[in-house]
Protein backbone atom coordinates (compact mmCIF):
# COMPACT_ATOMS: atom_id res chain seq x y z
CA UNK A 1 0.00 0.00 0.00
CA UNK A 2 2.68 2.25 1.02
CA UNK A 3 4.57 1.28 -2.05
CA UNK A 4 1.52 2.22 -4.17
CA UNK A 5 1.26 5.76 -2.34
CA UNK A 6 4.89 6.37 -3.12
CA UNK A 7 4.60 5.73 -6.86
CA UNK A 8 1.31 7.59 -7.39
CA UNK A 9 2.72 10.51 -5.69
CA UNK A 10 5.83 10.39 -8.46
CA UNK A 11 3.33 10.22 -11.07
CA UNK A 12 1.84 13.55 -9.36
CA UNK A 13 4.57 15.43 -9.17
CA UNK A 14 6.08 13.95 -12.66
CA UNK A 15 2.87 15.55 -14.42
CA UNK A 16 2.86 18.93 -12.17
CA UNK A 17 6.92 19.39 -13.45
CA UNK A 18 5.13 18.20 -17.27
CA UNK A 19 2.43 21.02 -16.85
CA UNK A 20 4.01 23.81 -15.38
CA UNK A 21 6.41 23.51 -18.47
CA UNK A 22 3.76 22.93 -20.97
CA UNK A 23 3.93 25.80 -23.13
CA UNK A 24 7.61 26.38 -23.28
CA UNK A 25 8.28 22.82 -24.01
CA UNK A 26 5.57 22.83 -26.19
CA UNK A 27 6.38 26.31 -28.23
CA UNK A 28 8.76 26.37 -31.19
CA UNK A 29 11.61 29.15 -30.88
CA UNK A 30 12.18 28.94 -34.62
CA UNK A 31 8.52 29.73 -35.55
CA UNK A 32 6.95 32.99 -34.41
CA UNK A 33 3.41 33.26 -32.23
CA UNK A 34 2.69 36.13 -33.89
CA UNK A 35 2.73 37.36 -37.81
CA UNK A 36 3.99 40.77 -38.13
CA UNK A 37 2.20 43.11 -40.62
CA UNK A 38 5.67 42.82 -43.36
CA UNK A 39 4.82 39.45 -43.97
CA UNK A 40 0.88 39.73 -44.09
CA UNK A 41 1.43 42.63 -46.27
CA UNK A 42 2.29 40.46 -49.09
CA UNK A 43 -0.36 38.08 -48.75
CA UNK A 44 -2.77 40.70 -48.87
CA UNK A 45 -1.66 42.15 -51.61
CA UNK A 46 -0.89 39.39 -53.72
CA UNK A 47 -4.55 37.88 -52.58
CA UNK A 48 -6.23 40.75 -53.72
CA UNK A 49 -4.41 41.88 -56.93
CA UNK A 50 -4.60 38.53 -58.26
CA UNK A 51 -8.12 37.88 -57.65
CA UNK A 52 -9.04 41.31 -59.65
CA UNK A 53 -6.47 39.93 -62.85
CA UNK A 54 -8.33 36.58 -62.15
CA UNK A 55 -11.88 38.00 -62.33
CA UNK A 56 -11.06 40.40 -64.98
CA UNK A 57 -10.25 37.17 -67.13
CA UNK A 58 -12.74 35.32 -66.29
CA UNK A 59 -15.57 37.33 -65.57
CA UNK A 60 -15.12 41.14 -66.38
CA UNK A 61 -13.56 40.60 -69.42
CA UNK A 62 -16.84 38.48 -70.60
CA UNK A 63 -19.63 40.70 -68.97
CA UNK A 64 -18.22 43.79 -70.66
CA UNK A 65 -18.12 41.28 -73.97
CA UNK A 66 -14.54 42.30 -74.40
CA UNK A 67 -13.69 38.41 -74.74
CA UNK A 68 -16.03 35.97 -75.83
CA UNK A 69 -16.04 31.76 -74.66
CA UNK A 70 -16.03 29.33 -77.38
CA UNK A 71 -16.33 27.04 -74.84
CA UNK A 72 -18.18 26.60 -71.44
CA UNK A 73 -20.34 29.57 -72.46
CA UNK A 74 -22.59 29.43 -69.38
CA UNK A 75 -21.32 32.87 -68.19
CA UNK A 76 -21.27 33.98 -71.36
CA UNK A 77 -25.11 33.67 -71.32
CA UNK A 78 -25.45 34.98 -67.68
CA UNK A 79 -26.20 31.61 -66.55
CA UNK A 80 -24.45 32.51 -63.47
CA UNK A 81 -24.62 31.00 -60.19
CA UNK A 82 -23.02 32.57 -56.64
CA UNK A 83 -19.19 33.18 -57.66
CA UNK A 84 -18.51 32.03 -54.42
CA UNK A 85 -15.12 31.82 -54.84
CA UNK A 86 -14.58 35.06 -54.82
CA UNK A 87 -16.71 36.14 -52.15
CA UNK A 88 -14.53 33.55 -50.25
CA UNK A 89 -11.61 35.38 -51.11
CA UNK A 90 -12.25 38.77 -49.88
CA UNK A 91 -14.15 37.48 -46.52
CA UNK A 92 -11.05 35.06 -46.19
CA UNK A 93 -8.31 37.96 -46.78
CA UNK A 94 -10.25 40.36 -44.36
CA UNK A 95 -8.90 38.73 -40.96
CA UNK A 96 -5.40 39.49 -41.84
CA UNK A 97 -6.08 42.85 -43.13
CA UNK A 98 -7.43 43.78 -39.76
CA UNK A 99 -4.88 42.09 -38.10
CA UNK A 100 -2.47 44.41 -39.96
CA UNK A 101 -4.34 47.18 -38.74
CA UNK A 102 -4.20 46.31 -35.17
CA UNK A 103 -0.56 45.83 -35.47
CA UNK A 104 -0.44 49.13 -36.99
CA UNK A 105 -2.94 50.74 -33.79
CA UNK A 106 -0.87 49.30 -31.19
CA UNK A 107 0.66 51.86 -28.74
CA UNK A 108 3.87 49.71 -28.59
CA UNK A 109 4.25 49.56 -32.27
CA UNK A 110 2.20 52.79 -33.22
CA UNK A 111 2.88 53.08 -37.50
CA UNK A 112 0.17 55.28 -39.23
CA UNK A 113 1.34 54.33 -42.51
CA UNK A 114 0.34 50.74 -42.00
CA UNK A 115 -2.46 51.63 -41.16
CA UNK A 116 -3.59 53.76 -44.10
CA UNK A 117 -2.57 50.71 -46.44
CA UNK A 118 -4.94 48.43 -44.58
CA UNK A 119 -7.38 50.71 -44.32
CA UNK A 120 -7.28 51.14 -48.65
CA UNK A 121 -7.14 47.36 -48.89
CA UNK A 122 -10.37 46.71 -46.92
CA UNK A 123 -12.42 49.70 -48.05
CA UNK A 124 -11.18 47.92 -51.87
CA UNK A 125 -12.21 44.78 -50.91
CA UNK A 126 -15.22 45.74 -49.07
CA UNK A 127 -16.26 47.86 -52.23
CA UNK A 128 -16.22 44.46 -54.26
CA UNK A 129 -18.20 42.90 -52.39
CA UNK A 130 -21.13 45.40 -52.00
CA UNK A 131 -20.47 46.25 -56.10
CA UNK A 132 -21.16 42.47 -57.04
CA UNK A 133 -24.13 41.36 -54.25
CA UNK A 134 -25.31 44.44 -52.62
CA UNK A 135 -26.41 44.50 -49.71
CA UNK A 136 -23.65 42.36 -47.41
CA UNK A 137 -21.69 41.47 -43.77
CA UNK A 138 -19.80 44.63 -43.03
CA UNK A 139 -20.18 46.41 -39.36
CA UNK A 140 -20.09 42.43 -38.08
CA UNK A 141 -18.04 40.80 -40.84
CA UNK A 142 -14.77 39.82 -38.82
CA UNK A 143 -16.55 40.33 -35.35
CA UNK A 144 -15.93 36.45 -34.56
CA UNK A 145 -13.64 37.42 -31.82
CA UNK A 146 -16.30 39.10 -30.43
CA UNK A 147 -19.02 35.92 -30.53
CA UNK A 148 -20.45 37.25 -33.71
CA UNK A 149 -20.54 34.27 -36.20
CA UNK A 150 -23.82 35.02 -38.22
CA UNK A 151 -23.12 39.05 -38.94
CA UNK A 152 -25.87 41.23 -40.02
CA UNK A 153 -25.72 42.50 -43.62
CA UNK A 154 -25.57 46.43 -44.17
CA UNK A 155 -27.03 48.40 -46.84
CA UNK A 156 -25.21 49.22 -49.76
CA UNK A 157 -25.30 53.52 -49.02
CA UNK A 158 -23.78 52.87 -45.14
CA UNK A 159 -21.04 50.39 -46.67
CA UNK A 160 -20.43 53.32 -49.37
CA UNK A 161 -20.17 55.84 -46.46
CA UNK A 162 -17.86 53.55 -44.53
CA UNK A 163 -15.66 53.24 -47.30
CA UNK A 164 -14.92 56.27 -48.42
CA UNK A 165 -14.22 57.31 -44.43
CA UNK A 166 -11.47 54.87 -44.60
CA UNK A 167 -10.33 56.30 -48.03
CA UNK A 168 -9.70 60.05 -46.39
CA UNK A 169 -8.49 58.31 -43.20
CA UNK A 170 -5.91 56.22 -45.06
CA UNK A 171 -5.00 59.29 -47.21
CA UNK A 172 -4.45 61.08 -44.26
CA UNK A 173 -2.30 58.87 -42.26
CA UNK A 174 0.25 57.73 -45.00
CA UNK A 175 0.60 61.51 -45.57
CA UNK A 176 2.34 61.76 -42.23
CA UNK A 177 4.94 59.75 -43.78
CA UNK A 178 6.08 57.09 -41.19
CA UNK A 179 8.28 54.28 -42.91
CA UNK A 180 6.99 50.76 -43.28
CA UNK A 181 9.11 47.83 -42.14
CA UNK A 182 8.48 45.74 -45.58
CA UNK A 183 5.75 43.73 -47.32
CA UNK A 184 4.89 46.24 -49.72
CA UNK A 185 4.91 44.37 -53.49
CA UNK A 186 2.66 46.80 -54.86
CA UNK A 187 4.51 50.31 -54.23
CA UNK A 188 7.94 48.95 -53.01
CA UNK A 189 7.46 51.33 -49.81
CA UNK A 190 6.90 54.53 -51.94
CA UNK A 191 4.02 56.15 -49.36
CA UNK A 192 3.41 58.53 -51.93
CA UNK A 193 1.82 56.22 -54.71
CA UNK A 194 -0.59 54.57 -51.77
CA UNK A 195 -1.77 58.21 -51.41
CA UNK A 196 -2.53 58.29 -54.69
CA UNK A 197 -4.15 54.94 -54.85
CA UNK A 198 -6.36 56.11 -51.58
CA UNK A 199 -7.51 59.07 -53.77
CA UNK A 200 -8.12 57.57 -57.24
CA UNK A 201 -10.26 55.01 -55.46
CA UNK A 202 -12.19 57.38 -53.66
CA UNK A 203 -12.62 59.41 -57.16
CA UNK A 204 -13.84 55.83 -58.48
CA UNK A 205 -16.35 55.41 -55.84
CA UNK A 206 -17.92 59.06 -55.64
CA UNK A 207 -18.22 58.83 -59.51
CA UNK A 208 -19.97 55.34 -58.87
CA UNK A 209 -22.76 57.46 -55.98
CA UNK A 210 -22.34 60.28 -57.91
CA UNK A 211 -26.35 59.75 -59.14
CA UNK A 212 -26.95 59.68 -54.93
CA UNK A 213 -25.56 62.18 -53.69
CA UNK A 214 -23.26 65.07 -54.22
CA UNK A 215 -19.49 64.54 -54.40
CA UNK A 216 -18.69 67.55 -56.23
CA UNK A 217 -17.14 69.11 -53.72
CA UNK A 218 -14.78 65.83 -52.54
CA UNK A 219 -14.00 65.42 -56.38
CA UNK A 220 -12.87 68.80 -56.45
CA UNK A 221 -10.48 68.81 -53.50
CA UNK A 222 -8.61 65.52 -54.92
CA UNK A 223 -8.20 67.35 -57.75
CA UNK A 224 -6.93 70.27 -56.50
CA UNK A 225 -4.53 68.05 -54.18
CA UNK A 226 -3.00 66.64 -57.30
CA UNK A 227 -2.53 63.52 -55.43
CA UNK A 228 -3.88 60.84 -57.20
CA UNK A 229 -2.35 58.38 -59.79
CA UNK A 230 -1.61 60.42 -62.82
CA UNK A 231 0.98 58.43 -64.52
CA UNK A 232 1.93 54.61 -65.50
CA UNK A 233 4.46 54.81 -63.26
CA UNK A 234 1.75 55.53 -60.33
CA UNK A 235 -0.16 52.38 -61.23
CA UNK A 236 -1.39 50.05 -58.78
CA UNK A 237 -0.34 46.83 -60.81
CA UNK A 238 1.17 44.23 -59.25
CA UNK A 239 4.01 42.50 -61.26
CA UNK A 240 4.07 38.59 -60.91
CA UNK A 241 7.29 37.37 -59.46
CA UNK A 242 7.21 34.21 -62.35
CA UNK A 243 8.83 31.68 -60.65
CA UNK A 244 5.72 29.14 -59.49
CA UNK A 245 2.42 27.93 -61.26
CA UNK A 246 1.08 30.60 -58.35
CA UNK A 247 2.51 33.54 -58.73
CA UNK A 248 2.89 33.58 -62.60
CA UNK A 249 -0.05 35.32 -64.48
CA UNK A 250 1.23 33.64 -67.98
CA UNK A 251 0.00 30.01 -65.66
CA UNK A 252 -2.44 31.92 -63.81
CA UNK A 253 -5.21 31.12 -66.21
CA UNK A 254 -4.97 27.34 -66.11
CA UNK A 255 -4.46 24.57 -68.73
CA UNK A 256 -3.65 25.54 -72.51
CA UNK A 257 -7.64 24.34 -73.13
CA UNK A 258 -9.18 27.04 -70.27
CA UNK A 259 -6.37 29.45 -72.22
CA UNK A 260 -7.57 28.84 -75.44
CA UNK A 261 -11.67 29.09 -74.28
CA UNK A 262 -11.32 32.75 -74.14
CA UNK A 263 -11.51 34.25 -77.70
CA UNK A 264 -12.18 38.38 -79.01
CA UNK A 265 -15.65 38.94 -79.01
CA UNK A 266 -17.53 40.36 -81.94
CA UNK A 267 -18.35 43.39 -80.04
CA UNK A 268 -14.48 44.36 -79.64
CA UNK A 269 -13.45 43.19 -82.99
CA UNK A 270 -15.95 45.63 -84.29
CA UNK A 271 -14.70 48.79 -82.40
CA UNK A 272 -11.09 47.89 -82.46
CA UNK A 273 -11.24 47.96 -86.19
CA UNK A 274 -13.68 50.83 -86.52
CA UNK A 275 -11.20 52.84 -84.79
CA UNK A 276 -7.97 51.17 -85.92
CA UNK A 277 -6.92 50.36 -82.47
CA UNK A 278 -3.41 48.75 -81.84
CA UNK A 279 -4.87 47.17 -79.01
CA UNK A 280 -6.23 44.60 -81.10
CA UNK A 281 -2.99 43.00 -81.75
CA UNK A 282 -1.74 43.33 -78.31
CA UNK A 283 -5.00 41.66 -77.06
CA UNK A 284 -5.56 38.82 -79.68
CA UNK A 285 -3.57 37.12 -82.45
CA UNK A 286 -5.19 36.10 -85.98
CA UNK A 287 -7.35 33.27 -86.48
CA UNK A 288 -5.76 29.64 -86.75
CA UNK A 289 -6.71 28.81 -90.30
CA UNK A 290 -3.57 28.19 -92.45
CA UNK A 291 -6.19 29.01 -95.56
CA UNK A 292 -6.76 32.80 -93.74
CA UNK A 293 -5.10 35.53 -94.55
CA UNK A 294 -2.55 35.83 -91.80
CA UNK A 295 -3.68 39.15 -90.67
CA UNK A 296 -7.12 38.01 -89.99
CA UNK A 297 -8.68 38.90 -87.12
CA UNK A 298 -12.64 37.46 -86.46
CA UNK A 299 -14.52 37.99 -83.41
CA UNK A 300 -16.94 35.69 -81.96
CA UNK A 301 -20.42 37.05 -80.71
CA UNK A 302 -21.57 36.63 -77.13
CA UNK A 303 -24.02 35.13 -75.44
CA UNK A 304 -24.36 31.83 -77.69
CA UNK A 305 -24.99 27.98 -76.78
CA UNK A 306 -22.44 26.02 -76.62
CA UNK A 307 -22.83 24.25 -80.13
CA UNK A 308 -23.06 27.62 -81.53
CA UNK A 309 -20.14 28.61 -80.23
CA UNK A 310 -18.12 26.16 -81.13
CA UNK A 311 -19.05 25.90 -84.74
CA UNK A 312 -19.08 29.46 -85.24
CA UNK A 313 -17.69 30.52 -88.42
CA UNK A 314 -17.09 27.08 -88.97
CA UNK A 315 -14.91 25.89 -86.45
CA UNK A 316 -12.43 27.57 -83.48
CA UNK A 317 -9.20 27.82 -85.86
CA UNK A 318 -11.26 30.59 -87.56
CA UNK A 319 -11.85 32.53 -84.78
CA UNK A 320 -9.17 34.67 -83.05
CA UNK A 321 -7.65 33.47 -79.70
CA UNK A 322 -6.00 35.96 -77.50
CA UNK A 323 -2.39 36.96 -77.66
CA UNK A 324 0.05 34.57 -76.45
CA UNK A 325 1.81 36.50 -74.74
CA UNK A 326 -1.21 35.97 -71.47
CA UNK A 327 -0.29 32.25 -71.45
CA UNK A 328 3.34 31.80 -72.56
CA UNK A 329 5.31 35.26 -71.63
CA UNK A 330 7.90 34.09 -69.41
CA UNK A 331 8.97 37.67 -68.47
CA UNK A 332 5.42 38.17 -67.04
CA UNK A 333 4.71 41.66 -68.42
CA UNK A 334 1.02 41.30 -67.97
CA UNK A 335 0.57 42.14 -64.25
CA UNK A 336 -2.73 42.55 -62.18
CA UNK A 337 -3.43 45.63 -61.96
CA UNK A 338 -6.38 47.26 -59.69
CA UNK A 339 -6.17 51.27 -60.95
CA UNK A 340 -4.71 52.48 -63.58
CA UNK A 341 -4.07 56.11 -64.60
CA UNK A 342 -5.96 55.59 -67.61
CA UNK A 343 -8.95 55.17 -65.79
CA UNK A 344 -8.22 57.91 -63.03
CA UNK A 345 -8.33 60.02 -66.45
CA UNK A 346 -11.45 58.84 -67.55
CA UNK A 347 -12.93 59.29 -64.03
CA UNK A 348 -11.83 63.06 -64.41
CA UNK A 349 -13.29 63.27 -67.55
CA UNK A 350 -16.79 62.13 -66.76
CA UNK A 351 -17.07 64.22 -63.91
CA UNK A 352 -16.27 67.52 -66.32
CA UNK A 353 -17.68 66.33 -68.65
CA UNK A 354 -20.76 66.00 -66.03
CA UNK A 355 -20.30 69.49 -64.25
CA UNK A 356 -18.84 67.95 -61.04
CA UNK A 357 -15.46 69.24 -60.85
CA UNK A 358 -14.02 72.13 -62.89
CA UNK A 359 -11.48 71.40 -65.52
CA UNK A 360 -10.96 70.27 -69.17
CA UNK A 361 -12.90 67.46 -70.35
CA UNK A 362 -11.30 66.83 -73.28
CA UNK A 363 -7.72 67.22 -72.30
CA UNK A 364 -8.65 64.37 -69.55
CA UNK A 365 -9.88 62.10 -72.36
CA UNK A 366 -7.62 62.64 -74.80
CA UNK A 367 -4.69 61.63 -72.05
CA UNK A 368 -6.33 58.45 -70.94
CA UNK A 369 -6.28 57.17 -74.82
CA UNK A 370 -2.77 57.81 -74.80
CA UNK A 371 -1.97 56.11 -71.70
CA UNK A 372 -3.91 53.66 -71.75
CA UNK A 373 -1.83 52.45 -75.42
CA UNK A 374 1.08 53.54 -73.20
CA UNK A 375 0.38 50.79 -70.54
CA UNK A 376 -0.41 48.22 -73.50
CA UNK A 377 3.32 49.32 -75.28
CA UNK A 378 0.90 50.06 -78.19
CA UNK A 379 3.04 51.97 -80.71
CA UNK A 380 -0.20 54.02 -81.93
CA UNK A 381 -0.68 57.28 -83.81
CA UNK A 382 -2.23 59.34 -81.47
CA UNK A 383 -2.93 62.43 -82.84
CA UNK A 384 -4.29 60.42 -85.45
CA UNK A 385 -6.42 58.60 -83.42
CA UNK A 386 -8.09 60.98 -81.89
CA UNK A 387 -9.38 62.58 -85.17
CA UNK A 388 -11.86 59.91 -85.78
CA UNK A 389 -15.24 59.88 -86.07
CA UNK A 390 -16.17 57.82 -82.40
CA UNK A 391 -13.38 58.84 -81.06
CA UNK A 392 -12.70 62.53 -81.69
CA UNK A 393 -13.82 64.42 -78.18
CA UNK A 394 -17.66 65.44 -78.76
CA UNK A 395 -19.02 66.67 -75.04
CA UNK A 396 -20.92 63.09 -75.19
CA UNK A 397 -20.63 60.70 -72.23
CA UNK A 398 -20.59 57.41 -74.49
CA UNK A 399 -17.51 58.96 -76.00
CA UNK A 400 -15.67 58.62 -72.85
CA UNK A 401 -17.51 55.50 -71.70
CA UNK A 402 -16.24 53.91 -74.81
CA UNK A 403 -12.66 54.58 -74.21
CA UNK A 404 -13.11 53.93 -70.44
CA UNK A 405 -14.70 50.37 -71.54
CA UNK A 406 -11.57 49.62 -73.94
CA UNK A 407 -8.97 50.72 -71.14
CA UNK A 408 -10.66 48.10 -68.37
CA UNK A 409 -9.66 44.83 -69.91
CA UNK A 410 -8.16 42.68 -67.26
CA UNK A 411 -9.22 45.31 -64.67
CA UNK A 412 -12.03 43.26 -62.68
CA UNK A 413 -15.57 43.76 -62.96
CA UNK A 414 -14.86 47.63 -63.55
CA UNK A 415 -16.51 47.98 -67.05
CA UNK A 416 -19.54 45.88 -65.82
CA UNK A 417 -20.07 48.64 -62.91
CA UNK A 418 -19.85 51.37 -65.32
CA UNK A 419 -22.25 49.57 -67.59
CA UNK A 420 -24.58 49.23 -65.09
CA UNK A 421 -24.41 52.56 -63.99
CA UNK A 422 -24.51 54.15 -67.36
CA UNK A 423 -26.03 52.03 -69.60
CA UNK A 424 -22.54 52.61 -71.81
CA UNK A 425 -21.26 51.56 -74.30
CA UNK A 426 -24.11 50.67 -75.80
CA UNK A 427 -22.78 48.01 -77.57
CA UNK A 428 -23.06 45.88 -74.84
CA UNK A 429 -25.94 43.89 -75.60
CA UNK A 430 -26.71 40.62 -74.39
CA UNK A 431 -26.50 37.19 -76.42
CA UNK A 432 -28.66 35.35 -78.39
CA UNK A 433 -28.77 32.42 -76.24
CA UNK A 434 -28.74 34.57 -73.30
CA UNK A 435 -31.06 32.97 -70.29
CA UNK A 436 -31.84 35.73 -68.45
CA UNK A 437 -34.85 37.54 -70.34
CA UNK A 438 -32.57 39.52 -72.64
CA UNK A 439 -31.10 41.39 -69.48
CA UNK A 440 -27.82 42.37 -68.86
CA UNK A 441 -26.60 41.34 -65.39
CA UNK A 442 -26.59 43.54 -62.34
CA UNK A 443 -25.45 41.44 -58.94
CA UNK A 444 -24.55 37.71 -58.17
CA UNK A 445 -26.65 35.22 -56.23
CA UNK A 446 -26.16 35.54 -52.49
CA UNK A 447 -23.73 32.30 -51.85
CA UNK A 448 -25.60 29.14 -51.25
CA UNK A 449 -23.38 28.97 -47.59
CA UNK A 450 -25.02 31.98 -46.38
CA UNK A 451 -28.34 30.52 -46.85
CA UNK A 452 -27.67 27.86 -44.84
CA UNK A 453 -25.30 29.20 -42.51
CA UNK A 454 -26.62 33.02 -41.86
CA UNK A 455 -30.20 32.06 -43.06
CA UNK A 456 -31.62 34.52 -40.61
CA UNK A 457 -29.51 37.90 -41.56
CA UNK A 458 -30.06 36.63 -45.19
CA UNK A 459 -33.64 36.40 -45.33
CA UNK A 460 -33.51 39.96 -43.47
CA UNK A 461 -31.25 41.58 -46.26
CA UNK A 462 -33.38 40.10 -48.98
CA UNK A 463 -36.22 41.47 -47.45
CA UNK A 464 -34.63 44.49 -47.44
CA UNK A 465 -33.13 44.78 -50.55
CA UNK A 466 -34.88 42.86 -52.74
CA UNK A 467 -35.28 39.50 -54.30
CA UNK A 468 -31.66 37.67 -54.59
CA UNK A 469 -31.97 37.22 -58.51
CA UNK A 470 -29.76 38.65 -61.15
CA UNK A 471 -31.39 41.84 -62.02
CA UNK A 472 -32.07 43.12 -58.52
CA UNK A 473 -30.13 47.02 -58.65
CA UNK A 474 -28.32 47.89 -55.81
CA UNK A 475 -28.49 50.96 -53.89
CA UNK A 476 -26.51 53.29 -56.63
CA UNK A 477 -28.41 51.99 -59.81
CA UNK A 478 -31.37 52.80 -58.35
Amino acid sequence: MKKSIIVSLLVFLSTLSCTENFEEINTNPNEPEEVTSDLLLSTVISTIADRTARTGWSNGNLVAQLTAKINFTEFDRYSWGSESSIWNTYYGILPEIDIILENALAEDSRNTSYEGIALIMRAYVFANLTDNWGDVPFSEAIAGTEGIFTPAYDTQESIYNGILADLRTAEEQLALGQPILGGDILFEGDLEKWRKLANSLRLRYLLRISGKTDVSGEMQDIVNSGVFIATNADNAAMAYPGTTRIDSWHLSVGRIGSFDEHRMSQTSESILKQFNDGRLQAWYQPTDNPEDDPGLFVGLPNGLSEDNASNFNGGASNVSRLNQAFFFDSTNSVKAAIMQTAEVHFILAEAAQRGLISADAETLYNEGIRLSFEYWNVNQDIPAYLTQTGVAYDGELETILTQKWLASFLVGLEAWYDFRRTGFPSVIVPGPNNTNSNQVPVRFFYPESEQTLNADNYAAAVARFGPDDLNTKGWWEQ
